[in-house]
């Protein structure tokens, strides 16, 4: 009877892992919606204040520093998403290089 104690105590660690897992999956998969839907504004955004920047007067002191503003802020603003989703340790796109016989 002392083995089937130890089994259904051992059992509960694991059951509180897998909620554990679940929730934490759960909480990247809305994090990861939530910086999909954010990244297409942003972008946007960005494009719009690169526009800006060239169909306006460049010698202007107000509005040129204001656009390179608005374009530092959705810069920091996906990396602010990037690291939320924990992308910023991500290996780069593009090939990799691959050990013979690993």
């Amino acid at each position: 009877m002392s083995s089937l104690a130890t089994s259904h105590v051992d059992a509960k660690p694991d059951v509180k892992n897998d909620v554990s897992d679940e929730i934490r999956i759960a909480i990247t998969e809305a994090l990861g919606t939530v910086a999909h839907e954010l990244r297409q504004p942003l972008s946007n955004i960005e494009a719009i204040a690169y526009y800006l920047s060239m169909i306006l007067p460049p010698g202007d002191a107000k509005i040129q520093p204001q656009l390179a503003r608005i374009r530092e802020l959705v810069e920091q603003s996906d990396l602010i998403l990037s690291n939320a989703l924990g992308l910023e340790t991500a290996p780069a796109p593009g090939p990799q290089s691959v050990q013979p016989g690993a």
